[in-house]
Formats: C-alpha cells, structure tokens, sequence
C-alpha cells in the first residue's frame, strides 16, 4: 500500500517537474523518470525481460530525442511567464481530482490493480494537457510520449502479449527518431 502510494506521488511529481521546467534538459529528465516509474509499476506484473524492455526502448527514445534537441535549441531559451505555469498545474490538478473521483467505477469495468489505473489515467490526461497546451513542437512530442507511457501501463495490466510490447517499443523510438527528424526540417527552415 505504502509502495502503491509512492509510485503515484512520484509519477505525479515527475508530472509536475515537466510542467514546470523550462530547459529541454530537465523535462527530459523527468520524462524519464517517468519510464522508470513505468517500468517499477509494470515490473509488479509482468516478468523482469518484458518489463525492461520498455525501460531500454523509453531510455533509448531519450537519448535520441536529446541528440535532436542539442542542435535546435540554444542555451537562452524564453521561459515562460508564471500564469502559464500556474495555469497548467491548475489544469493537471482539475484533471488528476476528476480522475480520483472516477478511477473507483472505472476500476470495476477494468479488473487491473487501481495503481496501475490511477497512474496511466493521470498519465495520459497530462499528456493531453501538454498537446493541447504547449506550442512548441518538443513540448508535444514530450506530451504525445506521456500519453504512450500511461497507455503502457494501464494496457500492459491488460495483456502481456511480447508482440504488443515489442510494437508500442518500436512506436516510442520512431516517434523519437521523427522528433529529431522534423526538428532539423525547421531549423533549415529558420536559417533559409
């Protein structure tokens, strides 16, 4: 139970620290951390081989997506005004009490543990907060992968298919490499 509640608070704190942060660096870091909160709550179902699979395919996608990151954007990036800060803590807090209130009746139509539910709800609801939110093209690749690791848990309690896992693993790094991709298409756009 103890466990349960410290994975939630610090999927909800890596959550936070992505909203919050400015430098591409440090949301990095929290998305990865993400990961490993992924890959802790999916170890307490799944074998050691199939969970660290999703471990190494979402660290792999970081690397990629920081390589991508070192030419687009220099060190003196704007920061965001503090109402924007605000405004997207407020939102993901509105989301995450929704989500508390429904993850109960929610649970009874899906029989997986209610931390796995409750982390890759709150996963996915933040990710679309950063889709819709955020106007950089980084910021929403940050998010559509926030939105992949909350479907990762919550399906992952659901079926333990090697093909699935091999396929949504593939999915992460492609939309790492697509990232890097696109962002030297706008950085030669910029210099033209």
């Amino acid at each position: 139970m103890i466990f349960n509640n410290l994975l939630i608070i610090s999927a909800l704190a890596s959550i936070v620290f992505i909203l919050v942060a400015a430098d591409w660096r440090m949301r990095i870091a929290g998305l990865s951390s993400l990961y490993i909160v992924g890959f802790i709550v999916i170890l307490q179902i799944w074998p050691i081989a199939l969970a660290s699979v999703k471990l190494i395919s979402g660290l792999m996608g970081m690397a990629l997506l920081s390589t991508s990151q070192l030419t687009v954007y220099s060190s003196e990036e704007s920061r965001p005004y503090t109402s924007v800060i605000i405004f997207r803590l407020l939102m993901a807090i509105l989301f995450w009490i929704i989500i508390s209130a429904v993850a109960q009746s929610i649970n009874e139509w899906l029989p997986i543990p209610y931390t796995n539910l409750y982390i890759g709800l709150s996963l996915m609801s933040s990710g679309l907060i950063m889709v819709g939110v955020m106007k950089r093209f980084f910021d929403t690749i940050i998010g559509l992968l926030t939105i992949l690791i909350g479907f990762d848990i919550i399906y992952s309690s659901l079926e333990g298919s090697a093909l699935v896992t091999g396929i949504l693993a593939l999915i992460t790094i492609l939309i790492c490499l697509l990232s890097g991709y696109f962002n030297s298409v706008d950085l030669e756009e910029e210099t033209e």
